[in-house]
């Protein structure tokens, strides 16, 4: 029996739900603070965004746990969060003494991420 068996993962349809009505609620907040302050609106939507946003992820007990967590916390991430903590990873692998083979794996899943067009402009670009 492993971690995950006694304290399952949500399952996705719980997270798409969750954020949605998140989401509802956030708005319905938006319009009902900017039809008395703009000024109140703005500083509505950034406190709201501070409560939910993804923040920063948690570390896991176990290896096969911490690649749930960390695909369950990139769901919830927005793309500011993603991008700094995926940036900061790869710079932490460069000092570690087999970062070769992470890095190879990380930049051959973003290689696949890209459209033919955007992998030959990107082959451009290393190239000069």
């Amino acid at each position: 029996m492993s971690l995950d068996d006694d304290f399952p993962a949500p399952g996705p349809d719980y997270r798409q739900e969750r954020m949605g009505a998140a989401t509802e609620r956030g708005i319905a907040y938006l319009n009902a603070c900017a039809t008395v302050s703009p000024e109140g609106a703005a500083w509505a939507a950034y406190d709201w965004l501070q409560v939910h946003a993804a923040g920063m992820p948690y570390v896991a007990l176990t290896e096969t746990a911490s690649r749930e967590d960390a695909r369950f916390w990139a769901e919830t991430a927005t793309p500011p969060e993603l991008e700094a903590y995926a940036l900061a990873a790869l710079q932490r692998l460069q000092g570690s003494p087999f970062a070769g083979r992470q890095i190879k794996r990380l930049v051959a899943s973003l290689w696949r991420q890209m459209s033919p067009t955007e992998q030959t402009a990107f082959k451009e670009w290393i190239a000069k």
